[in-house]
């Protein structure tokens, strides 16, 4: 606030505690009068910032807090319902398309879904392909999986 508001305002308070002191108000009561009167004006006139963490400190994000693929995959298991959620779902059934894929099978192909059923398991396929897959579904596609990983372990 520049010099000429506080020198406005505080006269504004003494002329305020003599007006009410001669009306008849006892001078500290005058006084107090005054003094909340000019709070109250120069409330006002306090400069907020627009973004009420602007003026926060900045707490820069740690990358191993951070939401992952894989916590967010974790998170669409239901364990309470048994239900595998749509995300996780379709991750799985995209690398299980792949990996059969690279053996010359194509799911979505009718006269390959025979191949496919021995090569994954019976009902493998049709369990992760369905409305509410469930977990135990998503296992078995898993396990199809590893059944069909490219590489191998190292022992």
């Amino acid at each position: 606030m520049s010099g000429w508001k506080t020198l406005f305002v505080v006269a504004a308070i003494v002329g305020a505690a003599a007006v009410l002191s001669a009306l008849g108000v006892e001078l500290p009561f005058a006084i107090g009068w005054a003094l909340a009167g000019g709070a109250v004006a120069l409330l006002p006139q306090l400069a907020l910032p627009v973004d009420p963490s602007a003026d926060a400190p900045h707490v820069p994000e740690d990358r191993d807090r951070r939401a992952t693929e894989i916590s967010r995959m974790a998170w669409a298991l239901n364990p309470r319902t048994g239900l595998a959620g749509e995300r996780v779902t379709r991750r799985v059934r995209s690398i299980l398309r792949h990996r059969l894929q690279r053996v010359g099978l194509d799911p979505d192909d009718p006269a390959d879904r025979v191949r496919c059923d021995a090569v994954l398991g019976s009902g493998v396929w049709d369990g992760i392909t369905r409305q509410n897959t469930s977990i135990a579904d998503l296992e078995r596609a898993l396990d199809a999986i590893d059944r069909l990983s490219p590489t191998k372990e190292k022992k």
